[in-house]
């Protein structure tokens, strides 16, 4: 006689994948806090773009207040990065969403070939006369 009240044993990671991937350690080392791979790449970046364009904006700031400047942007940026969402979705998924769209033909697809409409015919007709007396 089967049990009516027996559970199921089942598993949901729904919740697993509304979050970032994260990085915990790098190298063995932990950094204090988490960041996605999408932060550390913005971080990077603008690191990179302040250690480049420093000539351009640091001369015109008192020494301490550039230092902070070059730190604080990068590290601003990746912050604000962690809260960016593009029709519901992480900023590096929807950036390839829309690459992947663009990428795509304008008329879609037919069994995985891109659609191309038929050429346009000519309609051959001939005449026929018709006379108004019925059989």
């Amino acid at each position: 006689m089967p049990d009516h009240h027996a559970t199921i044993a089942c598993a949901s990671y729904t919740h697993a994948r509304r979050h970032p991937i994260v990085l915990g350690r790098i190298g063995g080392w932990a950094p204090p806090f988490q960041l996605s791979i999408a932060q550390i790449v913005v971080l990077g970046v603008s690191f990179a773009a302040m250690t480049w364009t420093w000539s351009a904006w640091a001369p015109f700031l008192p020494d301490t207040v550039a230092m902070v400047v070059a730190a604080g942007v990068p590290v601003s940026a990746a912050w604000a990065l962690r809260r960016v969402r593009i029709e519901g979705r992480s900023l590096p998924r929807a950036a390839l969403g829309y690459v992947v769209s663009w990428s795509q033909p304008a008329g879609g697809t037919v069994a995985g070939r891109p659609y191309r409409p038929g050429r346009p015919r000519r309609a051959n007709s001939s005449r026929m006369w018709v006379t108004g007396r019925c059989p």
